[in-house]
């Protein structure tokens, strides 16, 4: 039997790119858009650090960077999943600015 409320890497990628459409008027229209959408990709990064091994444990990649982060395990992986989430921000804003350009 699988849990279906297990957190993983993925979910928060659909979460946060279905939050970003929510609010894409808004998004786009701001002054510093690319801030706003680091704002919604660090709202996302679980707070607990058993949410951090679930979604780490559903990447394993998750748990190497090739940036050094000052703290513990947890902090490492809070960094990890923060970059991957401002990657799919990112990429998000980027096919979003072509659109309205």
């Amino acid at each position: 039997m699988t849990d279906t409320n297990k957190q993983n890497i993925y979910t928060l990628e659909q979460n946060l790119i279905e939050e970003l459409n929510d609010n894409k008027k808004d998004i786009l229209e701001n002054s510093c858009p690319e801030d706003v959408v680091s704002e919604y990709a660090d709202s996302w990064v679980p707070i607990y650090n058993y949410d951090l091994l679930e979604v780490a444990q559903s990447d394993l990649t998750l748990g190497y960077n090739d940036h050094e982060v000052e703290g513990d395990i947890y902090a490492q992986l809070s960094f990890s999943i923060y970059q991957r989430l401002q990657e799919v921000g990112d990429q998000w804003l980027q096919d979003n600015q072509v659109e309205v350009a």
